[in-house]
């Protein structure tokens, strides 16, 4: 199997998922007003949203991803108290994935935090479907509007965190100590 660089914008965290290959997570868009804005947060002038303010993410187990260098300058914020850990570089302010706890198998990868140039569909595969597209920054075109349906994808995915959970994906993850805590602080900011 093949493996699928991660890299900030400026080169100073790295790293790797492993075992990757066309169906090994799950490629979505998801357009709801947290992750808009967490992009605009921590990355105002970057390239995480699309045109119509969404952001692509990579769905996979926690355990096969792997932070490689840079660990030092992973930083995390939640737009709430109970929100998702939303993690990024601080080095250069590259949104680097989502996480809900240690004890839920999921890391969302933001595409900004993947390596281009990398033959990255033939890899990971197309995008399979969008989330709250009715929350889209204007029209959003049919040719868009992609995928599987919501209740196709929910299905996908509860089925795939089902299969990570018996199989002992969700540990190790490079965002939770052994603990299950948090690798630092997160900082709590309000919704604007």
């Amino acid at each position: 199997m093949e493996e699928l660089q991660l890299k900030c914008d400026c080169g100073k965290v790295t790293g790797i998922v492993h075992d990757v290959k066309p169906g090994c997570g799950n490629r979505v868009v998801c357009y709801c007003a947290s992750c808009r804005n967490f992009a605009k947060h921590v990355n105002p002038d970057g390239h995480v949203l699309n045109e119509f303010g969404g952001t692509e993410i990579f769905q996979i187990a926690p355990s096969s991803m792997e932070i490689q260098q840079g660990l030092d300058s992973i930083a995390c914020l939640r737009l709430s108290e109970k929100g998702l850990y939303r993690w990024y570089a601080s080095c250069c302010n590259t949104p680097i994935g989502n996480t809900v706890s240690l004890r839920f198998p999921l890391v969302g990868v933001i595409s900004s935090f993947i390596t281009r140039d990398q033959g990255v569909d033939s890899k990971i595969g197309p995008v399979v479907g969008i989330s709250y597209e009715q929350y889209a920054t204007g029209d959003l075109p049919q040719s868009m509007r992609i995928g599987k349906s919501k209740i196709a994808q929910l299905f996908t995915m509860i089925r795939k965190m089902l299969i990570w959970k018996v199989q002992g994906k969700h540990s190790p993850s490079p965002f939770y100590d052994k603990q299950g805590n948090p690798i630092v602080e997160p900082s709590i900011i309000k919704r604007p």
